[in-house]
């Protein structure tokens, strides 16, 4: 006997293969000494002949059935209700069952330990054995350094193997699959799925040759990774990884059509009296001509002089846009703000110029700069530190491998001389989008692949189903499907977390690989988005709907997931595991990183 095979026969016995059974899933008997466990959830394993190799297979059970023939007859019925019980039919007569998912097959031929498939369904009597740790160990000894760890089989202490493989070439560290994944993490709030995504996350991190890009509208993933945090600990000096955290008090922007898209939708103009939109347009357009040299020069002045580069300063008639926060700069806008020319480039009717022209003289200048120099804050330099703009600050993904950068954009860190509101919001996130699509591409060109995994929270509101409220949000939703569209191929993978299947945009839930599904999904119309992504495996539904709400467990509160896709040597088959998370952090960093 081989050692898998000794360690195989040293497991607990629970059952037989029935009948019916298929290669789609097993009917188990259930021994009699094994009715009083818990099993439901439980890593099981068999063994079986097939093409004149050893075969293990291995799944979950999903179900345990109870059936009593005697006690379905009528007259039996009767006697049961008036005395309760009736030995020796009542218990001893009781059949238990199971309904068992085969989720990976593993053949032991002469060249060892490798990957397989169901091509025949065992013979009955064949035995059902619960997986133990040492089998588990056996099998998966060829990969044992690209195994990873977010949690416990469901209702077992049994380690769940997970694989998280970066998306470069295998050449470039080991574990490359060539491509990206895109994932989706789901479940209600209290579910434990963004402290699940950070996991998921860090498995990511252990490959150097790969970088992350957090956009955190919550602030949930920068306050975990703080100096002080043992996350922070582990990738820096674990892993070795570069970790920078960014907010509003660093981020600095630098595009002459963002500075016009924010001051238009930031009220400056309404407290004039500049209504609609393409008339705020126009405004800031004007406001634009004012900061730029009057003549344009290829050589010197022009738009150069109103450009990003910080090192660069005012020309004799322009003002940088770095510099657009100073006195100088405001009243060079607000002057010609009250010039008539300028008021009937953005105004056509006379009516409305001239109740312009009297909200205008009867306006406070000193009111309308605090104003201006919170919006213009957004733009400039001076008084942040380490500050970066967002197209130096996408270059690092692409520059340097192995960093990890976080944007912060949550109302925690605003400073309080910058003007900031939801569509800033959705207009700064827009802009990382873009970047980053076009540095994929970029390295696409260059005959490498990006290798970087970004993680958008609170997706759905990103990228809704329904028709978005604004403008700016319905760009960045655009700017998303574009995305998942195409970037695969170039090295980038995206990571949606969200509460919410059903609001989710359809084109993004169809393009996700691997998907991680926490409590809260199982009812009402989540439930019939759940069950589309499984095939409609009614098993794993209805497992599924056994999770308890972690908020409202006894003592310490436990996370069940059920996952899908290429997320773990024992799921290549594509059926549901299931599985508890692992106490965060000190059961996850024990696990995976001592």
């Amino acid at each position: 006997m081989s050692g898998i095979r000794e360690k195989f026969d040293q497991t607990e016995r629970i059952g037989v293969v029935g009948s019916p059974s298929s290669t789609a899933g097993l009917n188990i008997d259930i021994l009699g000494t094994a009715v009083k466990k818990r099993l439901v959830g439980s890593l099981s394993v068999f063994h079986y002949a097939q093409d004149g190799n050893d075969h293990y297979a291995m799944g979950q059970i999903t179900e345990v059935q109870m059936q009593n023939v005697w006690t379905q007859d009528p007259t039996m019925r009767g006697i049961i209700r008036q005395k309760g019980r009736v030995d020796p039919i009542t218990e001893r007569q009781d059949v238990h069952t199971a309904n068992m998912m085969v989720s990976s097959v593993f053949s032991e031929g002469s060249t060892g330990i490798e990957p397989s498939s169901l091509g025949t369904v065992p013979a009955t009597g064949t035995s059902i054995r619960l997986l133990n740790q040492s089998v588990m160990e056996s099998l998966f000894t060829n990969y044992r350094d690209e195994l990873f760890y977010l949690g416990n089989a469901y209702g077992t202490s049994i380690p769940m193997p997970m694989w998280f493989k970066h998306f470069g070439k295998s050449q470039t560290g080991s574990g490359g699959v060539g491509e990206a994944y895109h994932i989706g993490v789901f479940g209600k709030t209290g579910s434990g799925k963004s402290v699940l995504a950070k996991m998921m996350m860090m498995g990511y991190a252990k490959h150097p040759s790969m970088s992350i890009f957090v956009l955190d509208p919550q602030g949930e993933f920068a306050s975990d990774l703080t100096a002080e945090s043992p996350l922070r600990r582990v990738m820096v000096e674990k892993l070795g990884r570069n970790v920078e955290i960014y907010d509003l008090h660093n981020l600095v922007l630098t595009d002459k059509d963002l500075f016009k898209k924010i001051l238009a939708n930031s009220g400056f103009f309404e407290e004039l009296g500049i209504i609609m939109d393409a008339n705020r347009n126009r405004a800031a357009n004007e406001v634009v001509k004012a900061l730029q040299p009057k003549k344009r020069s290829a050589k010197k002045g022009g738009l150069s002089s109103f450009g990003i580069d910080p090192e660069s300063s005012a020309s004799s008639s322009g003002i940088a846009l770095h510099h657009a926060h100073t006195r100088e700069a405001f009243d060079r806008v607000w002057d010609a703000l009250g010039q008539e020319q300028v008021q009937n480039n953005i105004y056509t009717s006379k009516d409305t110029r001239e109740r312009l022209s009297q909200n205008y003289d009867t306006a406070d200048p000193d009111e309308f700069y605090e104003r201006w120099r919170k919006i213009t804050n957004l733009f400039t330099y001076e008084q942040k530190v380490n500050a970066v703009n967002i197209q130096n600050l996408v270059k690092k993904i692409g520059e340097r491998q192995g960093n990890t950068i976080i944007i912060d954009f949550s109302e925690n860190n605003i400073p309080p001389d910058t003007y900031w509101n939801d569509s800033i919001r959705y207009v700064l996130i827009g802009e990382f989008l873009k970047k980053i699509k076009t540095e994929a591409e970029e390295a696409y060109k260059a005959k490498r692949l990006l290798n970087c995994l970004v993680v958008i929270d609170e997706a759905h509101r990103l990228a809704p189903r329904e028709e978005p409220e604004t403008e700016d949000m319905s760009a960045v939703r655009t700017t998303l499907i574009d995305a998942i569209r195409t970037t695969r191929k170039y090295g980038l993978g995206w990571m949606f977390i969200s509460q919410t299947l059903s609001s989710l945009h359809r084109e993004i839930i169809n393009q996700i690989r691997v998907y991680v599904f926490g409590f809260g999904l199982g009812w009402g119309v989540e439930r019939y988005a759940l069950t589309d992504i499984i095939g409609g495996a009614e098993d794993a539904i209805q497992l599924y709907q056994m999770f308890r709400d972690p908020q409202s467990t006894l003592g310490e509160r436990v996370y069940p997931f059920m996952t899908i896709g290429p997320i773990s040597p024992l799921s290549f088959s594509g059926t549901p595991l299931f599985f508890n998370a692992l106490k965060y952090p000190e059961d996850f960093v024990r696990m995976n990183f001592e």
